[in-house]
């Protein structure tokens, strides 16, 4: 018997993937333009669409320079 495993998907690097290509795609972007670019395609997850919800109800902070 043998106990090789064949890997059919590696979630890991679909993950780096994925995040690698929202961040180029948000590295240019003002934080105004980030928001639009977040409410163009809501989440059809029930999870993250409340957390969405929940979000847009507080509102942002606004922004700081760092020290």
């Amino acid at each position: 018997m043998s106990n090789s495993v064949t890997k059919v998907v590696n979630a890991v690097q679909i993950m780096r993937d994925a995040r690698a290509d929202i961040s180029a795609k948000v590295a240019s972007m003002s934080v105004d333009e980030q928001n639009e670019w977040l409410r163009a395609d809501p989440p059809t997850d029930p999870t993250l669409l409340r957390l969405f919800t929940l979000a847009a109800q507080q509102g942002a902070a606004p922004d700081e320079p760092h020290r």
